[in-house]
C-alpha cells in the first residue's frame, strides 16, 4: 500500500522541480536579453553607481527610494562596471530564481506536496515574477525575503529547541529588515506566530536567540529610519506619487482603493491584467485557502496572511503604499493559500474513494492542474519572454548618438535623462563633475529638469537657458520638465505640457543648432494623447528647424537630428 500512497507525492515533486528548473531557465534567458535599463531602473542605478556605501544612506536622487541593504548589495556587485545593466540585475535574478523553490517548501509544509507544487508553478510562470526577477529594483528580493522568513519560521516551529534554526531565523530577520522595506511586516507576524506556539515560546533558544534577534531587527530598522528613510518618507514628490495606492478608507475612491489591493495581491501576480471576475476568483481562492490551512493549523494561516494585514494597517495610516510592486512581497503567502484552495477541492472530491484510487487520482489532479496553470500563465508571460529587451532599449542608440555627435549639441528630454546618462558615461561614476551637474539640474525633485515635476504655470521667458552641461567637446541641453506629474495610479496632474513649454524648448533648440542639434527621447508615451515629444517637434518645425535624420529603437526610444 505504500507505493500508491506515495504516488501523489512523487508526482508533486516532479511537477515542482520541473517548475523550479523551467523558472530558472526562463529567468536566465530573460536576464541575458533584457539589455538597457528602463527609466525607473536607470534612475535607481545612477544612485548606486555614483555613491559610496555611506552616501547611499542619504535620500536618493532621481525620485527613488530603496532599502539600504539592497542598495549596498547592488553597489558591491556593480561598482566596477562601466556598463552595469547585467550586474545590477544579478541580485534580483538570484532572488527570482529562488522563489519557486521557496514556494514549493512553504506549500508542502503548510498544506502538503500538492499545494507546494501548484505554488511553485505559479511562482515560476508569473509574468510579474519573471519581470521583477530581471529588473534592477528590490521587488523580487522583497518576495524572496518574505518567503524565506516564513519558511525559517516553520523550521523553528518543527524543532523549537534547535539553536541553529533560531540563529538562522534571527539572522534572516536582521538582514531582512535591512534589505527589504516590507520585511518588518513579516518579522512582526513571525513574532506573533512564535509567541502563539507554546513549544517555541518556552524554548531556551527563544529567550537566548529569538528575542535578542527580533530586538536587534527592530533596532536596525529604527536606525535606518532615522539615518536614511525618514527624509525620503517626508518627500512631497514621493508622497504625491504614491498617494493613490494608500489604503485611505476616508477617500472618495475608497472602494476602488480596496479593490485595487485585492487585485494586486490575488489576481495580477497570476495574470497581469485588470479583471473584476479575476479579482473575485483570486480573492475567493486566497481566503478559502487560508481557511483550509487554518483548520489544520491556525498559526500557519496567520503566518501566510498576517503580513498582508500588517501592510494594510500601515497603508491605512499613510505609511506604506500598496501598489503591485510594493505589495509583491506578500504574494508568496497568497500563492500558497490559493494553491491550498485548489488542492482542497481535489481532497473534497476524493474523500469517498479507496486509498489506491485516491492516490492515483490525486497524482493525476496535481499534474493536470499544474499543466493547466502553466499554460494559462504562459499565454500572459509570453508577451514578456518573447522579447525581454524591448522595454526602452536605449543604450545602443544613445551611445551611438553620443559617439557621432562630436561638437553638435544634444538635447535630452527630461524623461530620457537617466537612461542617457547610463548609456553615455564612460569616464567613471564617482566624483564625476558631469554627473554632479546633471543631478543638480535634473536629479532632485525641485530641479527644473526633474522629469516628474508638476508645474501649474506657464514657463517664463528663457527659463531653461542655464540648463546646459559642458564636458570636453560634448554640449548637452538638459530638457526642462514638461510639467506633467504622473502618479503610480490614476490621472496625471495635467493632460498636456505646461503652457509655453514646447515653444520655449524649441527656442533653445534653434539657438543651440550649429547648424544641427540632436534630440534624444525615451519614455515619452508615443501614439497617445500624452505624447510629450510631438508638441516639441511641432514647435521646433514652426521655429524653422527641420528633421535631417530619425533613428528609432523600439516604440518609445528616438533620436532626431534637426537642422536650421
Amino acid at each position: 500500500m505504500n507505493r500508491p500512497a506515495n504516488t501523489p507525492e512523487r508526482a508533486a515533486m516532479i511537477v515542482a522541480w520541473t517548475a523550479i528548473i523551467l523558472g530558472f531557465v526562463a529567468r536566465t534567458w530573460a536576464l541575458s536579453q533584457r539589455g538597457s535599463l528602463w527609466l525607473d531602473e536607470a534612475a535607481l542605478a545612477l544612485n548606486v553607481m555614483t555613491r559610496g556605501f555611506g552616501e547611499l544612506l542619504a535620500p536618493l536622487d532621481w525620485g527613488q527610494a530603496a532599502p539600504v541593504g539592497f542598495l549596498w548589495l547592488e553597489r558591491a556587485v556593480a561598482w566596477h562596471a562601466e556598463s552595469p545593466e547585467t550586474w545590477l540585475r544579478l541580485v534580483p535574478w538570484l532572488a527570482g530564481v529562488s522563489l519557486p523553490w521557496l514556494l514549493w517548501q512553504l506549500g508542502r509544509r503548510t498544506f502538503g506536496t500538492g499545494a507546494g507544487a501548484l505554488a511553485a508553478v505559479a511562482g515560476a510562470g508569473s509574468l510579474l515574477a519573471l519581470r521583477y526577477a530581471t529588473e534592477a529594483k528590490p521587488y523580487a528580493s522583497d518576495a524572496m525575503v518574505a518567503a524565506a522568513l516564513m519558511l525559517l519560521t516553520l523550521h523553528v516551529r518543527e524543532s523549537p529547541h534547535a539553536h541553529r534554526r533560531w540563529l538562522a531565523l534571527g539572522a534572516a530577520s536582521v538582514l531582512g529588515v535591512a534589505c527589504s522595506l516590507p520585511a518588518i511586516f513579516v518579522v512582526l507576524t513571525v513574532a506573533v506566530v512564535l509567541l502563539g506556539d507554546r513549544a517555541s515560546r518556552t524554548s531556551r533558544p527563544a529567550r537566548r536567540v529569538g528575542l535578542p534577534s527580533f530586538a536587534l531587527a527592530l533596532a536596525v530598522l529604527a536606525l535606518l529610519w532615522f539615518t536614511s528613510y525618514r527624509a525620503g518618507a517626508a518627500s512631497e514628490a514621493l508622497r504625491a506619487y504614491w498617494a493613490p495606492v494608500m489604503l485611505d478608507i476616508t477617500a472618495d475612491d475608497r472602494v476602488v482603493r480596496v479593490l485595487r489591493v485585492f487585485m494586486e495581491l490575488a489576481w495580477v501576480p497570476l495574470r497581469w491584467t485588470g479583471s473584476l471576475v479575476g479579482i473575485a476568483v483570486g480573492t475567493a481562492l486566497w481566503w478559502s485557502g487560508l481557511v483550509l490551512i487554518a483548520r489544520r493549523r491556525a498559526t500557519d494561516a496567520l503566518l501566510l496572511g498576517g503580513p498582508v494585514l500588517v501592510a494594510m494597517a500601515a497603508s491605512a495610516v499613510d505609511a506604506y503604499p500598496l501598489s503591485d510592486r510594493l505589495a509583491f512581497f506578500a504574494v508568496p503567502g497568497v500563492w500558497v493559500a490559493q494553491a491550498a484552495a485548489v488542492v482542497g477541492v481535489r481532497n473534497a472530491q476524493l474523500s469517498k474513494r479507496s486509498v489506491v484510487a485516491n492516490a492515483r487520482m490525486a497524482a493525476v489532479f496535481v499534474v493536470v492542474a499544474s499543466l493547466a496553470l502553466a499554460v494559462w500563465q504562459f499565454t500572459d508571460a509570453d508577451r514578456f519572454l518573447r522579447a525581454p529587451g524591448t522595454l526602452e532599449p536605449t543604450r545602443a542608440l544613445f551611445a551611438a548618438v553620443d559617439d557621432e555627435a562630436g561638437t553638435t549639441p544634444i538635447y535630452v528630454t527630461a524623461r530620457a535623462a537617466p537612461a542617457w546618462l547610463i548609456a553615455t558615461t564612460r569616464d567613471g561614476w564617482r566624483e564625476n563633475p558631469r554627473l554632479q551637474r546633471w543631478v543638480a539640474l535634473a536629479g532632485r525633485a525641485n530641479a527644473p529638469g526633474y522629469e516628474n515635476a508638476d508645474r501649474a504655470r506657464a514657463l517664463r521667458p528663457m527659463e531653461g537657458d542655464s540648463l546646459v552641461v559642458h564636458s570636453g567637446a560634448r554640449t548637452e541641453l538638459v530638457g526642462l520638465a514638461p510639467g506633467i506629474a504622473y502618479r503610480v495610479a490614476g490621472a496625471p496632474s495635467a493632460s498636456a505640457p505646461s503652457p509655453g513649454w514646447a515653444a520655449e524648448e524649441a527656442r533653445r533648440l534653434l539657438a543651440a543648432a550649429r547648424p544641427t542639434v540632436w534630440v534624444v527621447a525615451s519614455h515619452f508615451f508615443p501614439g497617445t494623447s500624452r505624447d510629450e515629444l510631438r508638441p516639441l517637434i511641432e514647435a521646433a518645425a514652426a521655429a524653422g528647424l527641420r528633421v535631417l535624420e530619425e533613428r528609432r529603437a523600439g516604440d518609445d526610444v528616438l533620436a532626431l537630428r534637426l537642422s536650421r
